[in-house]
């Protein structure tokens, strides 16, 4: 492989368009990696980093229990991918799946207690898994990144 310096220098030459299929294909990099480090972290626990990020999504992504339809579009997946990783996380008992008490057709998810005691248990490690992904970069980086 090139290495990252001489990327960044002949980057640097590159029009808008260029850079643009660079940042695009960087971030499916990034995404591929992280999705690898996730679910090697998780194995032990027998997760998914789909599992992870729907738990992820449906915690802190609503202020109410999410209908599967909503957490679908937050994931940009179907309603049948997101129904199928509730029913594993349902049976592990990590989300609950109940009806919406106005539209019974409507199906809610919801975090449990045991879900959040779980990853309660793992703070320290993901905290140094989360760490080794960002180490290469100062502060300030972190900072910038999290804005855009």
């Amino acid at each position: 492989m090139k290495d990252s310096d001489l990327v960044k220098t002949e980057r640097a030459a590159k029009d808008r368009t260029e850079l643009e299929k660079y940042i695009m294909v960087v971030l499916f990099l990034i995404q591929q990696r992280w999705g690898y480090v996730i679910d090697k972290e998780l194995a032990e626990g027998r997760l998914t980093n789909n599992q992870w990020l729907m738990i992820v999504i449906i915690e802190k992504a609503f202020e109410h229990d999410p209908s599967m339809r909503e957490v679908a579009d937050a994931l940009s997946t179907t309603h049948q991918n997101v129904k199928q990783l509730a029913t594993r996380l349902e049976s592990r008992g990590f989300v609950k799946i109940e009806p919406d008490k106005n539209n019974r057709r409507i199906l809610r998810l919801k975090i449990t207690d045991a879900c959040r005691k779980y990853w309660g248990s793992r703070i320290t490690e993901d905290i140094r898994a989360i760490s080794s992904l960002f180490k290469a970069l100062e502060d300030r980086e972190v900072k910038s990144y999290s804005k855009l």
